[in-house]
């Protein structure tokens, strides 16, 4: 199926969400912060990301703008999968173009809900560049089906 990069300094987290993925077939491969990250995107075509945002060396804020700036990957879909309920990480993650956001601990089902949802209409997941969001506006086809009461991608925030 796909390739998915799984980005987190929690040993546990990475084999848990391993097995969820690898149980569906997915194939995994990971790091432990974000200049791990970017030297596996480098190295091999990766489909999708879930990454956490407290890591040491690079965090995955950091990591996510600088995907966003790559004109490469700017269509990667990202998953911020993460401990920190706050609604300033969730605002700044969608700013700076993540595709969802998600807290942990999240259920097997939603997350493969939504990887599977995610890597099934690529065309649809494109979030904006952080300079065009404002405040209130969607910046993402999945944002906007949601404000619309379309029922494409359930998130917790």
């Amino acid at each position: 199926m796909a390739t998915i990069l799984v980005v987190d300094d929690y040993s546990t987290s990475q084999r848990l969400l391993s097995f969820i993925l690898r149980q569906n077939d997915h194939t995994v491969v990971t790091a432990i912060h974000g200049l791990g990250a970017l030297e596996q995107l480098a190295e091999r075509s990766i489909d999708l990301v879930i990454t956490d945002l407290s890591m040491p060396e690079m965090d995955g804020m950091t990591l996510l703008q600088e995907l966003r700036a790559n004109p490469r990957f700017q269509n990667l879909p990202v998953i911020i999968l993460t401990g920190s309920a706050y609604a300033q990480d969730n605002t700044r993650a969608k700013a700076a173009g993540a595709t969802s956001f998600l807290t942990k601990p999240v259920e097997s089902e939603e997350l493969f809900a939504m990887v599977t949802r995610l890597l099934a209409q690529p065309e649809d997941i494109q979030a904006l560049p952080p300079e065009s969001v404002e405040p209130g506006v969607p910046n993402s086809v999945l944002d906007s089906q949601l404000l619309i009461g379309k029922p494409y991608l359930a998130t917790r925030t």
